[in-house]
């Protein structure tokens, strides 16, 4: 998984892929890393036309800033290091907005390290880790 600091505005972000659930139409994103994300993605409305998502259900949302509105929610494909998972992704209706936002839910099989001093982010396999902590007791 490709993941960085963006040079232009300084925020960590992913690259993944997604597509539709019924129409198999891929698109390779760059989604910004947001820790205070309770859900796993929210896309802009036109990548969830491109894809072809379809709609699977909408709620009420209270927003950090107390303000409450409607979510749509869209079954998404979401592809992460060649695995393939089904997600409920919230649309962005702000017709401007051109970025993902990838909540860390989407990525909770991973142990994620994002160092903001030094620019840099890290996911790896609790597996991987565990390995590298054998081989470092075996030194």
């Amino acid at each position: 998984m490709h993941a960085f600091f963006d040079p232009k505005d300084g925020s960590p972000k992913v690259i993944i892929e997604i597509s539709g659930t019924s129409v198999n139409t891929k698109k390779s994103i760059t989604a910004l890393l947001d820790t205070g994300h309770n859900r796993s993605l929210s896309l802009p409305i036109f990548d969830l036309i491109e894809i072809g998502a379809k709609i699977s259900s909408y709620g009420e949302v209270t927003y950090a800033s107390g303000n409450t509105a409607v979510n749509y929610y869209f079954s998404v494909n979401v592809t992460v290091d060649n695995k393939t998972e089904e997600v409920q992704a919230s649309m962005i209706e702000n017709p401007a907005a051109n970025e993902a936002i990838a909540g860390l839910e989407l990525f909770a099989p991973y142990v994620a390290i994002i160092d903001f001093k030094n620019q840099y982010v890290i996911f790896e396999s609790e597996e991987n880790i565990r390995k590298f902590a054998a081989n470092k007791e075996k030194e």
